[in-house]
């Protein structure tokens, strides 16, 4: 897993608002895909080559610029990625990175809650709950998402 750090909430100046609003305008359904893409690419998720990204699909607004998503993924309608989780014990925001790999599919209101690292040619089933690390190659599935069996290539 990702290691975790305390980070306080960045100033909101000019900037962060813009590249909110492009997050916020990507998230709409009447977006076409290829203008979504470079939305995304203006609100700071590293987009590492082409891929599908639904509508409202839902990004972390307070720390978009650690969110990294590979080449060829799919993430479909309804799913929200987080980079950053609260602690109620310490009352402190914690954020990490959220690096999905090349050949992902993302199942339909998928939520990514922890900052994970999702391996190369993964699928996460509709309605999953995403907290942990998923290694390359396998179909994960559940709330909370649990390993259901190792993909084979044909």
């Amino acid at each position: 897993m990702n290691e975790l750090s305390y980070i306080p909430q960045p100033p909101y100046n000019f900037r962060r608002i813009i590249a909110k609003m492009c997050i916020v305008i990507a998230s709409q359904s009447l977006t076409l895909p290829s203008i979504r893409l470079k939305m995304l690419k203006w609100g700071g998720i590293k987009l590492k080559g082409k891929c599908f990204i639904g509508s409202h699909v839902s990004f972390d607004g307070i720390y978009p610029n650690l969110i990294e998503i590979g080449t060829g993924c799919i993430i479909t309608s309804g799913t929200h990625i987080l980079s950053h989780f609260y602690n109620t014990k310490e009352r402190r925001f914690y954020a990490g990175k959220v690096c999905i790999g090349n050949n992902v599919f993302i199942g339909m209101n998928t939520l990514i809650v922890n900052p994970v690292n999702i391996g190369d040619g993964v699928v996460i089933g509709a309605g999953s709950v995403v907290n942990r690390d998923i290694p390359a190659g396998e179909l994960w599935a559940g709330n909370p998402v649990r390993f259901i069996r190792k993909i084979s290539t044909i």
